[in-house]
């Protein structure tokens, strides 16, 4: 796998790929805008421009952004729902200007509508984006959940759902959090080769563009979506070397989410090499 992780932009935007060679990164994850805030400046070009340089030049790829958390592109509301997918439209665009080949974010919430609803929507405003930007060739990648609250996307199901009425699976995909897809029942500590079997049947590996790398704070199936730093939570140490060496997995970048940020990248890289995996 290609390991990665979130990084901070306070530096500027040109700067990541410098940052993520100095923590021993092959990729890294950002976001584009304030992650919670609706409105954002449009992008420097310039500064757009040095990033995507600055990429080629490290050598660096598969870099995504992470959408902004407000987004619900399954709420029953009307307006709600406007303000997300114009928001989803606008990351689209400016990972386009950044370069960037990946899109990742979170399918939404039904809010009392149902799942059904709210997948059906979901899929649609997916379907409308990618005719809006066809001529773009980031990928919508959709982050598997915890199944907390009214959240979707928790199932393989849900995922085989969109998968399947995508009007381009070429422009789509998934990214699994291995953290999430423990909480949401996916036995990742002691069936993960069982796991991918069933992605594979019900969704298809192929789609996998991205894992999201976090140990989970809390014990198996409890839906609670809190994350943990690489060998401090409940997850297995077979889980990682599984992962690691599944070499249909080879060449996915592995972005690491943990608590502590930049301060702690290190320490879950050391962990990962004290298991004899090799970054």
């Amino acid at each position: 796998m290609k390991i990665g992780a979130h990084l901070s932009t306070k530096n500027g935007f040109a700067k990541l790929p410098e940052n993520a060679n100095a923590l021993g990164l092959r990729t890294y994850q950002f976001f584009s805008k304030n992650q919670m805030q609706w409105k954002a400046r449009p992008l420097d070009k310039e500064e757009a421009t040095a990033h995507s340089k600055a990429a080629r030049s490290a050598g660096i790829g598969d870099e995504a952004i992470h959408a902004s958390y407000l987004m619900n592109l399954g709420s029953p509301e009307d307006g709600k729902f406007k303000m997300s997918y114009d928001a989803f439209l606008d990351e689209i665009r400016r990972a386009d200007q950044l370069g960037v080949s990946l899109l990742i974010f979170h399918p939404g919430a039904h809010m009392g509508s149902g799942p059904d609803k709210a997948l059906k929507r979901i899929a649609d405003a997916m379907n409308s984006a990618i005719k809006e930007t066809k001529a773009m060739k980031v990928k919508l990648v959709v982050e598997n959940t915890a199944g907390q609250g009214s959240m979707v996307g928790y199932s393989l199901d849900h995922l085989g759902y969109l998968a399947e009425n995508s009007i381009d699976n070429e422009r789509i995909g998934f990214c699994i959090d291995t953290c999430h897809a423990y909480q949401a029942g996916y036995d990742l500590s002691n069936e993960f080769h069982k796991f991918l079997s069933d992605f594979d049947s019900r969704v298809g590996l192929k789609l996998i563009r991205a894992f999201h790398l976090n140990d989970s704070k809390y014990p198996f199936n409890k839906h609670l979506d809190r994350h943990e730093n690489l060998g401090k939570g409940t997850l297995s140490r077979s889980f990682y070397t599984d992962l690691f060496e599944e070499q249909k997995l080879a060449n996915i970048p592995a972005f690491l989410e943990t608590p502590e940020g930049e301060d702690g990248y290190p320490k879950d890289l050391e962990f990962l090499k004290s298991l004899g995996i090799k970054l």
